[in-house]
């Protein structure tokens, strides 16, 4: 899902939130009636709490759902679950298949997107609260993203009705009532803009202390690039790196391209201390004047999964604070890869968007941007996961894999080196 303005482009679930909060006004009400009478038509006990598998891939956490169709039968579906969206978005397959009745279509850059109704739906044996939230539909996708197999988004300003888990090391995800879940871990603010439902925490860098966006949906961490040009020239022997590649690099295009990476020595959230962290770079605005709008206080990045990863992530909306529990270990080797960024292709295809600045002169001059990438190693690529993709590129520096690109029609082969980026 692609955006014309660069500044929407590199925060990309988030920049949805105001299109839905304009397209959800005229349709609701009535909506709302219908989907009252359809509750009372199948009410069930209710449940306060409910724990389902977590599936994380490049770092982003996924869960099932569980829809009625019109016939009363159940349609399970993957869904992104993210901190830092915007909308409960559905894919219009599945929303055709829930018999939702769509709203105007809006279009923004080349996506398009309608209102609907809120859909029956839930997340083990509770009922996902939905009551006036912001539903909306991709028109024209499969997939939330190419490359993400997910149907659909469920969103900060939906969570935020409850107390969530992420446990990424124990693969678990829990959702719960407020009040009815007893937290654990070392406790931090976090507080929720009422509108949005996005958690802001701090993080400690350099002995400063700045607000992030707590981001579940992002792979990887996010920090302006005016305060890492700042870093640049303030602390010069910190590792970094243009060009946005494994889990950094999240199918965004010329935003990845140009995206500057640092691997900063030491960040402090609450009691941790991160060592080696490593973010990479959106324009200048992006976190500082766009997404500090949808926050309860400014922000200059966003906090996302190849630090939370390691571990276990509690959200107490109703009061405004997180609970960490350092469960899993950092990997050392999480930029051990090709230095290649990627563009995942709504039809499957993955090309070359740019190459890093630390790859080797042989990449340069065989490999271009626009080549289509079509193997690596045994792998074809095309209609695999983004994951899978990145994954495939990871391994020990000094080893190769064998990339079979295609130009103008044509294939051929490079020999990579796996590299440490940073």
């Amino acid at each position: 899902m692609r955006f014309s303005r660069p500044l929407i482009t590199c925060v990309l679930r988030c920049t949805i939130c105001l299109l839905i909060w304009h397209l959800s006004g005229a349709l609701s009400t009535a909506l709302r009636a219908s989907t009252g009478a359809l509750s009372s038509s199948h009410r069930q006990p209710e449940f306060l709490s409910a724990t389902v598998p977590l599936y994380v891939e490049n770092n982003r956490p996924f869960v099932d759902l569980e829809f009625t169709r019109p016939n009363g039968t159940i349609r399970k579906a993957r869904f992104w679950v993210d901190t830092g969206g915007g909308g409960f978005i559905m894919v219009e397959p599945l929303a055709r298949e829930l018999g939702l009745k769509l709203g105007t279509v809006t279009s923004e850059g080349d996506s398009q997107f309608a209102s609907t109704e809120t859909p029956v739906v839930h997340i083990g044996r509770m009922r996902l609260n939905l009551e006036g939230a912001r539903a909306i539909v991709a028109i024209g996708q499969s997939k939330m993203m190419p490359g993400v197999p997910a149907e659909g988004l469920l969103p900060g300003h939906v969570l935020m009705r409850y107390h969530v888990v992420f446990d990424y090391p124990g693969r678990k995800f829990q959702i719960a009532k407020p009040g009815t879940v007893k937290p654990r871990g070392s406790k931090l603010p976090a507080p929720i803009n009422k509108r949005s439902g996005f958690p802001r925490i701090e993080a400690t860098i350099g002995n400063v202390i700045y607000g992030f966006l707590l981001d579940t949906g992002a792979s990887f961490t996010m920090v302006s690039q005016e305060l890492l040009n700042k870093w640049v020239t303030e602390q010069p022997e910190w590792p970094q790196a243009k060009g946005a590649v494994g889990s950094a690099n999240m199918g965004l295009g010329s935003v990845e391209v140009n995206g500057l990476m640092m691997r900063i020595p030491r960040v402090g959230i609450s009691r941790f201390q991160l060592s080696g962290a490593a973010v990479v770079s959106r324009p200048k605005g992006t976190f500082e004047n766009y997404m500090s709008q949808m926050m309860s206080a400014p922000i200059v990045g966003a906090i996302g999964g190849n630090i939370l990863k390691q571990f276990r992530v509690e959200i107490d909306y109703a009061n405004g604070a997180a609970y960490l529990e350092n469960t899993g270990k950092p990997n050392p080797h999480d930029l051990d890869v090709i230095g290649i960024t990627l563009q995942a292709q709504r039809d499957g295809n993955y090309v070359i968007a740019g190459i890093s600045d630390q790859t080797n002169q042989k990449i340069y001059s065989a490999a271009r941007r626009g080549d289509r990438l079509i193997k690596v190693g045994t792998l074809e690529v095309t209609g695999a996961s983004f994951a899978r993709v990145i994954d495939s590129l990871r391994g020990k520096p000094g080893n190769w894999r064998l990339l079979v690109l295609e130009r103008d029609g044509k294939q051929f082969e490079v020999k990579a080196p796996i590299i440490r980026v940073l």
